[in-house]
């Protein structure tokens, strides 16, 4: 992943090589030091590794931890910067590395996962979106209602992607969580994915207990932001959030209203002024 960001990678490999400089043990002339925590049972941190790690403390090089979940890092490690996503998903990788980048006042490795507005797209996702509703009326039966939910789905993940975000089908705790997403811009407020939960609704009022699951999936994601997508089955239904509860990290759009907002801004524009509305108790 690194090597596909253009970032050029040293391995402990060359320890002794020509690059070596003294008093730094094996590190050569890097910039910043990546450590991998693999997730396989059984998998045992050589001793070499804290050593190494060490070292790259004593010579005040910036550190990276990448530990796939579930593995547990040992506790002198907690004030390092660690990121928690599998060592395979490219574009979490992606984020994390640019994230950790900047933090460190290095420049942000070029995205090579990172993809362009797609103006054309997302024109015509609004009108499918708008038309949507004609085929919902067809549908009867349970099943061919949830085939209209997985459609709905599938335009989602269409309009995150046209947007420019690097987006994909995922099943989060209990079943909660239809799409993770990655938002070039939104690195410094969400700094990991982005989870969105995708909905026909047909009441004027949100189910509280999908915005309660997405409230606890964040906190027990280190404050991770979520996202509510919703499809109003009526087009002349009023929804709002119901009141008498607080979901401060869950952002809540009407997937229309959403794919109108992206002609003026962009998704991270439309997520930073969500999220500062949360923050400052400005309402929904």
């Amino acid at each position: 992943m690194l090597s596909d960001l253009d970032v050029e990678v040293v391995e402990p490999a060359r320890a002794f090589d020509s690059t070596s400089q003294a008093g730094r043990g094996w590190l050569p002339d890097v910039d910043f030091v990546c450590a991998i925590f693999p997730a396989e049972d059984g998998w045992e941190t050589p001793a070499a590794m804290y050593l190494e790690i060490g070292q790259a403390v004593g010579a005040d090089l910036p550190i990276l931890l990448v530990a796939e979940p579930p593995r547990r890092l040992d506790p002198a490690l907690f004030s390092l910067p660690v990121a928690r996503v599998s060592a395979t998903n490219k574009a979490a990788l992606a984020s994390q590395i640019n994230l950790f980048l900047r933090s460190v006042g290095r420049p942000s490795a070029s995205m090579a996962t990172s993809r362009h507005v797609d103006a054309a797209e997302l024109s015509f996702i609004r009108e499918e979106l708008a038309g949507l509703r004609e085929a919902f009326s067809l549908t009867g039966g349970g099943g061919t209602a949830q085939a209209s939910g997985m459609r709905l789905e599938q335009i989602a993940l269409r309009l995150l992607r046209a947007a420019g975000a690097e987006a994909q089908e995922t099943t989060g705790t209990d079943g909660i969580g239809d799409i993770a997403a990655w938002v070039p811009g939104t690195e410094k407020f969400i700094p990991g994915p982005l989870l969105v939960e995708v909905k026909i609704v047909r009441r004027p009022q949100i189910d509280r207990a999908v915005l309660d699951q997405l409230q606890l999936y964040a906190l027990t994601r280190d404050a991770q932001w979520s996202i509510l997508l919703y499809y109003r089955r009526d087009r002349d239904l009023k929804v709002q959030v119901p009141k008498g509860g607080t979901w401060p990290m869950v952002m809540v759009f009407d997937i229309e209203e959403l794919a109108s907002n992206l002609r003026q801004q962009t998704l991270a524009q439309v997520l930073n002024n969500e999220r500062n509305s949360l923050v400052h108790g400005l309402g929904r």
